[in-house]
């Protein structure tokens, strides 16, 4: 659903609270697994913030690729977006190194990406070279692939696309921590999507 001013700046202010709670805490963690969650929570609240004060649709979609590729700590991310006819077109890749992919170079797992959207949650293959499901598919084995994350992008309205990150490495620290911070970014992220569309339109 999307926000209106008074409740975008009450969003914003509860966000500032919760930000500024993480952040004194941080340095009494002693944990390794609670000091990574906690700065995956930090960089969460922080890209939020950003998000719903971008109204630039490429600005705005660039920074949800850098954000999903940090917390992810994977080499791709590609973010697809519903056309008319209901079916997903790519809109932007980018890498962990902060060059844009070209439509040329968006081949990606279609298993992972169906089994999201058809689920309607995130997938997240922490290895895929060792998921019995997957292992054998072409494409995680023509590029190598060993973590692949997939999470729809929907208000509660609609379905808007997917997003999807990938690498060639597993992912070391897997917890079920990845897929609530995978789907509140990938939520986020939708609303921000919706509101900036509606933005562009009211101002095109």
């Amino acid at each position: 659903m999307a926000m209106d001013d008074n409740n975008k700046q009450e969003h914003l202010q509860s966000l500032d609270q919760v930000l500024d709670d993480v952040r004194e805490h941080l340095p009494y963690v002693n944990e390794q697994g609670d000091a990574y969650e906690l700065r995956a929570l930090q960089l969460l609240l922080e890209v939020t913030k950003a998000m719903h004060r971008e109204h630039d649709i490429y600005r705005l979609v660039t920074m949800i690729l850098d954000s999903a590729l940090s917390f992810a700590e994977a080499e791709r991310a590609f973010l697809m977006l519903l056309d008319e006819e209901g079916d997903l077109r790519f809109k932007m890749g980018r890498t962990y190194a902060g060059e844009y992919l070209s439509e040329e170079d968006f081949v990606i797992s279609t298993s992972v990406v169906n089994e999201a959207l058809d689920g309607q949650k995130p997938v997240i293959l922490a290895d895929a070279q060792r998921n019995e499901h997957f292992k054998m598919r072409d494409s995680i084995l023509d590029l190598e692939l060993r973590t692949i994350m997939a999470a729809p992008l929907r208000t509660s309205q609609e379905l808007l696309g997917l997003l999807y990150v990938d690498s060639r490495r597993p992912l070391i620290r897997y917890s079920k921590h990845h897929r609530n911070v995978l789907a509140s970014l990938a939520d986020q992220a939708a609303i921000a999507i919706f509101n900036a569309r509606k933005f562009e339109t009211h101002n095109g």
